[in-house]
């Protein structure tokens, strides 16, 4: 494998033996191709990654707004953001819903950190702002940048 490949559009990406991938970081972003079939492989990967870097921008819009869709029930219910053990906390107010986090506010509070580009999907790991205590949270997109799935 050669030991960089250039995007003119993103920048040289550098071959990481131990992983079998090519990576970047760029803007607080880590770019990974995961190289599957050889160096043909990583130019096709290559020119995917290039495809996403320049719409970047409305993918991640889109991203967290499907992110923040699947994934605010199982906030608002499991994570939530009032103290039970409050011995003046207002039962009501929780059932009302008042505590609960908007899909909004999800997605303005996670952002993106990880891109990997991989022949089949595009995995994203986005910082939960900690909305899960500091976890990550995993995102599968297909091709097209349609979610597949998403997790904590």
């Amino acid at each position: 494998m050669k030991k960089t490949i250039i995007s003119e559009s993103i920048g040289v990406f550098t071959y990481k033996e131990e992983r079998k991938v090519y990576e970047l970081e760029k803007e607080g972003k880590r770019w990974s191709l995961l190289i599957s079939f050889g160096q043909e492989d990583a130019y096709g990967l290559l020119k995917k990654a290039e495809n996403l870097f320049v719409c970047l921008a409305q993918f991640d819009q889109k991203a967290k707004r499907a992110i923040a869709e699947k994934l605010v029930d199982y906030k608002n219910e499991f994570w939530p953001e009032y103290d039970e053990d409050d011995e003046e906390l207002d039962w009501d107010a929780v059932d009302a819903g008042e505590y609960d986090i908007t899909e909004e506010a999800f997605g303005e509070a996670i952002f993106l950190c990880d891109i990997q580009v991989g022949t089949d999907m595009i995995y994203c790991e986005y910082n939960d702002g900690d909305l899960f205590g500091g976890h990550r949270i995993h995102a599968f997109f297909d091709n097209d940048y349609k979610l597949i799935s998403t997790d904590v």
